[in-house]
């Protein structure tokens, strides 16, 4: 067993122990006594184990660009930025973009 592996069945070990005491409704000490580990070794994984469900709760950064690549529009290969982009009357299909800001407000973009 590797460290990684060791660590890892280490921490389902105490996620498993955290979640027995939880539903025990013994005290810390009582608990820890029954399982025969410290309290302070099961205070250190509560709160390890916190922190790393904390830090797994945050979402990912948005990204900061959205690449849409070459769009094929009537004949014409246009590339998706407002630099290079072809006369209107080239574009048959067109794109739309729909980019959701939170709270409520979508930013809608539509190419024709």
């Amino acid at each position: 067993m590797d460290k990684l592996e060791f660590h890892t069945s280490k921490e389902a070990a105490w996620r498993s122990r955290l979640l027995r005491h939880a539903q025990s409704g013994k005290s810390i000490a009582a608990f820890c006594r029954d399982e025969a580990v410290s309290t302070a070794s099961f205070h250190i994984w509560r709160s390890k184990l916190a922190a790393v469900d904390a830090h797994a709760a945050q979402p990912a950064p948005p990204a900061a660009f959205i690449d849409l690549g070459a769009i094929k529009t009537g004949g014409v290969a246009a590339i998706a930025r407002s630099s290079a982009s072809p006369p209107a009357s080239t574009l048959s299909s067109g794109i739309d973009v729909r980019i959701d800001l939170g709270g409520g407000i979508v930013l809608t973009i539509t190419r024709r």
